[in-house]
């Protein structure tokens, strides 16, 4: 099914990596560098964040659709051109003090990520099915082009709810390092997902789906599993069952509230 034991495969006796959801976006605006850089103080392992491409084809940093709620601009990303998206305001949304924050692009959201010690989770964004919006084709090879360029491949680990965009990654570039994103629920085959696309290192789990048997069938075919959508604030008893069912990783809003219920940061060897 995989090619080699996933690297983010938890230690025995370690704490779950802890990932940064869209950066910190308790902390600062979402899918912004206010946002990575407020996770990477916090000693997160990982920051996660969204992309999707502009009109005229370059991969940008944005969770939604459209620019209106994160953004001082309006209407699809898909139909806007980067020079006009890299103009916007996204932090005055959230408040004062962030006001002038830009929507990164890929290329310099890697940059920048190149001198950090943490690692990128990178949900390649495609739309769903409902209203028939027509999949971005292009939105792949772009990614993998940007990864190669910087290096960054061997650090940065795609998924996506789009399990043909995980399935196309893996052909296109076999290096590849992808999970696959789900809402759940509990099946009878645990890992029939990634059993519909081999290669894959990780299953990531909407929170509440994670159990033991999900985590043992895992770890025994090699895969980790991931658990999202906590939100803010944290419940302790929550995160000590995941830990208890042998979760390898959990992203947060608040990383630095999730660090400090798992005991703080880990140090991390030089690269």
């Amino acid at each position: 099914m995989t090619a080699a034991r996933s690297p983010y495969l938890r230690a025995a006796g370690a704490r779950p990596f802890v990932v940064g959801h869209r950066g910190a976006l308790a902390l600062a605006p979402e899918n912004t560098f206010a946002a990575f850089r407020r996770a990477v103080e916090t000693g997160v392992d990982a920051i996660e964040f969204d992309v999707q491409r502009t009109a005229d084809g370059v991969p940008v940093v944005l969770h939604d659709e459209t620019l209106d709620r994160t953004t001082n601009g309006h209407g699809p990303i898909r139909e806007a051109r980067w020079p006009e998206v890299r103009t916007l305001d996204a932090g005055s949304w959230r408040s004062r003090e962030h006001a002038g924050e830009r929507v990164p692009s890929l290329e310099e959201l890697l940059a920048w990520a190149r001198g950090q010690r943490v690692d990128l989770v990178l949900e390649l964004k495609q739309p769903a099915p409902e209203g028939w919006r027509q999949r971005d084709d292009a939105l792949v090879p772009a990614v993998l082009d940007a990864l190669r360029a910087s290096s960054m491949l061997d650090r940065t680990l795609m998924i996506s709810f789009d399990h043909p965009s995980i399935a196309e990654a893996l052909r296109r570039e076999p290096r590849a390092r992808t999970a696959l994103l789900s809402e759940g629920p509990t099946l009878v085959d645990p890992l029939a997902l990634t059993r519909s696309v081999p290669g894959v290192m990780g299953l990531h789990v909407r929170w509440r789906w994670i159990s033991r048997e999900l985590c043992d069938a895992a770890h025994a075919a090699g895969l980790h599993v991931h658990a999202w959508g906590l939100g803010h604030p944290l419940d302790r008893v929550t995160v000590g069952r995941m830990v208890d069912a042998g979760v390898d990783s959990l992203s947060a809003d608040a990383p630095d509230e999730l660090l400090a219920l798992l005991g703080g940061p880990t140090e991390r060897s030089e690269a």
